[in-house]
């Protein structure tokens, strides 16, 4: 059955910011909304708002409610070279159908413990790695929105170093992952750090590259990129 959007956990969070911000709600209306096909869970909706704010003014009348996500940036250091190589997700975007080079990713729901558990079940489901929260490093101290205004989307990025033979980092190569049931057909792509600074076709995986090596003392391999 499918899940209410009012019910859904991302929608109460929204609305819930949405108040605590000063801001008076009047109408919620949802233009579209798309549903998981295995559990029924609201994944997103488009909705459009008639809310004030404390000055007077209208917000923004739309919004593409997606609800929190996690990113990991996997770095592989091959035992015999100590060369750092990076684990992408290969996929088509679902805007103009283009293939797209990631991060490993994934949304964050009701019944998730934290965002860092959530990021190694994400990591064992979607890039084959056994991980535990543990071994997992924020980027960030806090939660970065995606888009300025037009979305509630929220991500907690971490980073992952793992140190295995370079045969094992080559074996993950083209390994296919992804739910079919949830129509996502991904492949797992292996690259230096150089060429996966250049594969990557969002803003975040840039941002997460130069932070991670900063926050390490890379600048070796800064100077590549």
């Amino acid at each position: 059955m499918a899940q209410q959007l009012t019910d859904a956990f991302k929608y109460k969070n929204w609305r819930a910011h949405l108040e605590q911000n000063g801001n008076s709600v009047k109408n919620v209306q949802p233009l579209y909304v798309h549903h998981a096909q295995k559990d029924g869970n609201v994944l997103y909706a488009l909705l459009t708002i008639d809310a004030d704010t404390t000055e007077g003014q209208k917000l923004n009348p739309i919004c593409f409610l997606k609800g929190d996500a996690v990113s990991m940036l996997v770095v592989l250091i091959a035992e015999e070279t100590n060369e750092k190589y990076v684990l992408l997700v290969r996929q088509r975007r679902i805007c103009d159908g283009s293939f797209t080079y990631e991060h490993p990713a994934g949304m964050i729901d009701q019944d998730d413990p934290s965002p860092v558990e959530v990021a190694a079940r994400e990591l064992g489901e979607e890039a084959q790695l056994d991980v535990q929260p543990a071994e997992l490093k924020p980027l960030f101290d806090k939660p970065l929105y995606s888009a300025t205004s037009t979305s509630d989307e929220a991500l907690y990025f971490f980073y992952l170093e793992r140190r295995m033979p370079l045969a094992d980092v080559q074996a993950l190569q083209g390994k296919s992952t992804g739910e079919e049931d949830e129509n996502e057909h991904t492949t797992l792509h292996v690259a230096t750090f150089p060429e996966a600074h250049k594969r990557v076709s969002n803003i975040h995986g840039v941002m997460s590259h130069l932070l991670y090596l900063q926050k390490v003392g890379d600048y070796e391999t800064i100077k590549t990129l």
